[in-house]
């Protein structure tokens, strides 16, 4: 997947930010945010599916759906962000994607399209040790601290690898 140097950089980074998140702190369980695009029922079921695998309790996992007013579908029943929940000042006004960004998260993971800029604006603004996403050309590069190569059809691979790596980290504490 990633070449040897960008597993070099990738690991020096996350290192950093992890220890950035857990300075001065004991940590007592692990917060995990994820951020997607879509309303896909399969896709939300492969991430509860990590949920359950990293043992976490639902308080500890959060999940927000950013897409624009105009997409159909009702399947997920959590936290949406929408482009008339941005004020004309660039604002969130939606109290609960405030208090989502607002919230002390150990890894926030991005799965979404390269060009979701609703989701690019909530990466930016969270509060999150470790931030992951798909690597999508250089409109990702400054907001991540792990880009994993997959091609968006890709979920079990790129849920695999942040898994591997996520093992590796909590290993290496």
């Amino acid at each position: 997947m990633l070449s040897n140097l960008k597993i070099g950089v990738a690991r020096r980074r996350m290192a950093a930010a992890i220890k950035r998140s857990l300075a001065g702190e004991e940590k007592q369980s692990q917060r995990i945010g994820v951020i997607l695009d879509r309303d896909d029922e399969d896709l939300k079921q492969k991430f509860l599916k990590l949920k359950t695998d990293l043992g976490l309790r639902d308080p500890d996992f959060q999940m927000v759906v950013c897409k624009d007013e105009g997409q159909k579908g009702d399947v997920f029943q959590g936290l949406v962000f929408t482009r008339k929940d941005l004020g004309w000042n660039g604002k969130i006004r939606n109290g609960e994607i405030t208090g989502f960004a607002r919230q002390k998260m150990d890894v926030l993971i991005s799965y979404t399209e390269a060009d979701n800029k609703l989701a690019a604006l909530l990466v930016s603004v969270a509060n999150a040790g470790l931030k992951v996403g798909r690597e999508e050309g250089l409109s990702s590069a400054g907001l991540f601290n792990m880009l994993i190569s997959t091609g968006f059809e890709e979920v079990d691979v790129f849920i695999a690898e942040l898994k591997r790596y996520l093992k590796i980290l909590n290993n290496s504490e």
